[in-house]
């Protein structure tokens, strides 16, 4: 990593002030330009019926992959003032059963942020993209197992999953969504992947957090502004705040993963 670089993942993790203000304004803007508010399983009913084409929809996704429950907390505070519910996907390492079930509560959903390819190969020290897809099937029954386990952990229902992007996917361009397929679909009760094509191509337009950075509130707020029919927004707490010892704990692991892997 060149000096540029390192100077924005310091700032990132530990210099970033708090973006609440940021959220809650683009909340308010679609609440006034009167988005219906959506979670991925909610928007299943509206994929049943089909788009109403005198309505907008707004989805909110967001992805634990960081333990700053403070950050959330505050996000969910503020779709309780304008009416909004969101998705949030949880990691093993980010579980937190009472905001969860404050998210559930509320009217959002909690549910399965799953890597079991990247945990998988981390613990068998597998390094090869091509050993992997060879062990492909213990690795849909190690999900299929690992889902029951967070369900009876959490009690949530997860009828909703979304995979998360590790050290290891990144390295082999293989993400965890490739262990998605029918059998795994049925036996765990998966409803919706939240990157199936049917999602995806039901969206008008898609914002990332982690792809547009510092330009994600305007850009969120410019599509709110030109009315787009059906807007997903994906947002990370990493992404909005920068609490010092977490991060700084998702450093060491992410270093120690790389050394222990050499990919």
């Amino acid at each position: 990593m060149n000096i540029k670089g390192v100077k924005r993942r310091l700032y990132a993790d530990f210099f970033r002030p708090s973006k609440e203000a940021d959220y809650e304004r683009i909340i308010k803007i679609a609440k006034d330009k009167g988005y219906e508010f959506h979670t991925v399983l909610s928007f299943e009913e509206v994929l049943k019926t089909g788009v109403d084409k005198d309505k907008k929809y707004l989805i909110l996704r967001r992805d634990i992959d960081t333990a700053d429950f403070k950050i959330l907390r505050k996000f969910l505070e503020i779709e309780k003032k304008y009416g909004a519910r969101s998705t949030s996907y949880f990691r093993w390492n980010t579980i937190n059963k009472k905001l969860m079930a404050e998210i559930e509560k509320w009217g959002g959903e909690s549910s399965y942020h799953y890597e079991e390819i990247a945990s998988f190969c981390y613990q068998h020290r597998i390094r090869k993209k091509e050993v992997a897809i060879e062990r492909m099937e213990e690795i849909r029954n190690l999900f299929i197992a690992n889902i029951e386990k967070f369900r009876k952990k959490t009690g949530m229902s997860c009828l909703t999953v979304a995979s998360h992007g590790d050290y290891v996917n990144t390295k082999f361009q293989f993400q965890n969504k490739e262990l998605m397929n029918e059998r795994v679909r049925q036996e765990a009760g998966i409803i919706r992947e939240a990157y199936d094509p049917e999602h995806m191509s039901a969206l008008t337009f898609r914002i990332a957090d982690q792809v547009e950075g510092g330009k994600t509130t305007a850009k969120v707020i410019e599509a709110l502004e030109r009315g787009e029919q059906v807007l997903e927004l994906l947002t990370h707490p990493r992404q909005w705040n920068s609490p010092v010892w977490v991060n700084l704990k998702e450093e060491i692991v992410r270093i120690c993963k790389g050394l222990y892997m050499r990919l």
